[in-house]
């Protein structure tokens, strides 16, 4: 029998040894399930299993990494998405306002709070979906640049419909942005590739040139021994033609 060591009194600290060490190694802690406190005297291997800094922690899988990059985005998603559309909204809001509140008086709240909201919501899915969370705000106020630019065009050089010209600004601005990021990114990707290009070069030239010397120096070794092996050859020419004589 087996006297378990916690505040279990008599026929209740007995166990079969073989058995108390099965259940705890099953349950994965030494807390007894009567008095409700840690056992003294389990045995060592016990412990050293359950021992929490013993626990080696592996690193984490793909599915893993992916799982916790998809949980940051949608959380990113969740707290920071909403105000780059609220922001979105206001500023374009601001700005038709001033831009058309001159001419068309009380029209213009009209016209500009719809169109504000739309083009809030649409630049910030726009951003979003064509840059990284780092460079989304530079890319948003990019966007909102170009379109107020070509607004400003449209409406007060040319003297185009209001609703026209927001419209016209809108697609302008937007495809400006988006074709802008567009040529950007692949300028980016070509020269890396001329970059992983000219590594390879380098590292080719750098291992034939190795490869040369190795063989150059490979050469003279042969060549020297070829040399010694002819005066070898040369100086024991005459001592045999003299044990002959």
């Amino acid at each position: 029998m087996f006297k378990l060591e916690c505040s279990c009194k008599g026929e209740l600290a007995l166990a079969h040894k073989e058995c108390a060490v099965k259940w705890f190694t099953i349950k994965g802690n030494k807390t007894c399930d009567v008095c409700k406190q840690d056992v003294q005297n389990l045995p060592v291997t016990l412990l050293k299993i359950h021992n929490p800094q013993t626990v080696i922690r592996r690193p984490q899988t793909i599915v893993q990494q992916r799982e916790v990059a998809r949980y940051r985005h949608v959380l990113w998603v969740w707290q920071d998405m909403p105000v780059l559309i609220m922001v979105s909204m206001l500023a374009y809001f601001c700005f038709l306002e001033q831009l058309l509140v001159s001419d068309l008086g009380a029209r213009a709240l009209a016209i500009s709070l719809p169109f504000s909201c739309v083009l809030g919501l649409l630049s910030s899915m726009i951003a979003s979906t064509m840059v990284s969370r780092s460079y989304i705000w530079a890319y948003a106020s990019f966007q909102f640049a170009v379109v107020i630019l070509f607004a400003h065009i449209f409406y007060s050089v040319l003297n185009v419909n209001p609703i026209l010209a927001v419209l016209l600004s809108s697609f302008t601005g937007f495809g400006i942005a988006i074709s802008t990021n567009s040529l950007i990114v692949e300028y980016l990707r070509w020269r890396m590739s001329r970059q992983m290009q000219s590594l390879h070069q380098q590292i080719n030239g750098t291992v034939q040139h190795r490869w040369r010397q190795q063989e150059e120096q490979q050469n003279h070794q042969i060549h020297q021994q070829q040399q010694q092996q002819l005066t070898e050859d040369r100086s024991a020419g005459p001592a045999n033609n003299s044990r002959q004589q």
